[in-house]
């Protein structure tokens, strides 16, 4: 009874920690001011890793190299033992080893066999030598003839027989894939807008000046430049969720340099991809699953009645 208790403890310490890193966000800050790009990847408030050099990765990465740079104390050299070389003593070979030694290897004349003895071996098979079979009748080579065209129709048919079935069930194939990916998309659909919608765009600053020597060419960019910036924040805004902060855009004649200054921050919870999942799974369950296998269901049992 302790253990199960004991198990059940570390469980729900299990879930409580996977909850926590599920609600926790994740993301970072980032800023472009004055010609200088910065940024900080940030867990909750814990400072992951920035532009500066700081956070717990950059302290590994120093860590780890300041253990490279360690010099290595040098190993003492291990006394080198000298193996005697064992002499092998020669035996004597014995009496039939020796005639062995004289017998000759792969003598090619006492392979072959005598010209008697292949004659003897021709007239008791009473065949020739070289095997070559009898010419057959004239009758059992027409059906023989008749038989492999037979064959060979009924080969041919059944080819076109498989092929044509190949091609019907290649098509049937090629459909149910293409209905099954109609199928996913139409699921997935709003648990995907519920993903981009996670990402959380705060307090976006902008303010960008610009400015051109000629008022004509200046009013050109400013007009370009601001239908590229509003409609943009417009396009993300329905995707993601965009908090503004300052956006500014203006122009500035008679000045060949402007200002593009720009910062945010990103947040991103990992809760909400598994809040995602599991509405893509419930909504193909209920919409399309469950009534396919009722249509089959229903289209079996017409069947077996009709039969």
């Amino acid at each position: 009874m302790i253990v199960l208790k004991i198990l059940l403890y570390i469980l729900l310490a299990v879930l409580g920690i996977i909850l926590i890193i599920l609600m926790i966000p994740a993301g970072g800050e980032f800023s472009y001011i004055d010609g200088k790009f910065t940024y900080k990847v940030k867990l909750w408030v814990i400072n992951i890793m920035d532009s500066g050099g700081g956070g717990l990765y950059n302290w590994w990465k120093k860590r780890k190299a300041a253990k490279k740079d360690k010099p290595e104390k040098p190993e003492k050299p291990k006394p080198v033992k000298e193996k005697k070389a064992k002499r092998k003593k020669k035996r004597e070979k014995y009496e039939w080893e020796k005639e062995l030694d004289d017998i000759p290897v792969n003598d090619p004349e006492a392979d072959m066999l005598p010209a008697e003895t292949v004659s003897d071996m021709s007239s008791a098979v009473g065949t020739p030598f070289d095997g070559v079979p009898g010419d057959s009748s004239e009758e059992e080579a027409a059906e023989k003839k008749d038989k492999k065209k037979k064959k060979d129709d009924e080969d041919s048919f059944r080819d076109e027989e498989e092929e044509n079935s190949g091609d019907s069930d290649e098509k049937k194939a090629l459909s149910d894939k293409v209905e099954f990916l109609v199928d996913i998309w139409e699921s997935a659909q709003r648990p995907m807008l519920k993903i981009f919608k996670g990402f959380r765009l705060k307090d976006l600053y902008i303010d960008f000046v610009i400015a051109d020597d000629d008022a004509y060419d200046c009013a050109l960019k400013y007009g370009k430049y601001s239908a590229l910036v509003f409609n943009g924040i417009a396009f993300f805004s329905q995707l993601f969720t965009v908090r503004l902060k300052t956006i500014d855009v203006r122009p500035q004649f008679g000045v060949s340099k402007g200002r593009w200054d720009a910062a945010g921050k990103l947040y991103f919870r990992l809760g909400t991809v598994v809040i995602a999942g599991a509405w893509f799974l419930i909504t193909y369950f209920f919409k399309t699953f469950l009534p396919n296998k009722l249509r089959k269901r229903k289209m079996k049992k017409s069947a077996a009645r009709q039969k």
